[in-house]
């Protein structure tokens, strides 16, 4: 059984580069620092909780629980916010520090929503590229 519950959005977590550590190519290495809120510790153990009665309902004879779950969706890290201080994004993906990078993933997003973030991702895309056509006849890229 898959617990699927939604983590929190957390200022801290975010995606930083090495100062230091480079990689093989000489690229700074990726730092993913990505803290659980307490309600998401709370969420788990509670659906963790339901899931081990079911079993033992059914006739289970032997449970066993994960700490983390095999699948996630790691979002939030590259947060779309309309104060630089505050995200890396503006509401429309295109990145504060980066002229004309816009990112399309749900790395901008808080919060999935649901329990897969997949259309509300090509929702973004689709928007980001209506933008983007504007931006582009108004001479602005």
């Amino acid at each position: 059984m898959l617990v699927n519950g939604e983590d929190m959005p957390r200022p801290g977590n975010r995606i930083t580069l090495s100062s230091t550590l480079k990689d093989a190519y000489g690229l700074p290495v990726a730092h993913i620092n990505c803290e659980e809120h307490p309600n998401d510790v709370a969420l788990r153990a509670h659906a963790q909780r339901q899931g081990q009665r079911i079993y033992e309902a059914a006739g289970a004879k032997r449970t066993v629980l994960s700490a983390t779950p095999p699948a996630t969706h790691q979002m939030g890290t590259a947060r779309m916010s309309h104060d630089p201080a505050d995200g890396v994004t503006t509401p429309y993906g295109r990145a504060h520090d980066v002229p004309n990078l816009f990112i399309s993933d749900g790395s901008v997003q808080t919060t999935a929503g649901a329990a897969n973030p997949t259309l509300t991702i090509v929702s973004l895309v689709l928007r980001q590229a209506d933008y983007i056509s504007r931006e582009i006849s108004s001479g602005h890229i």
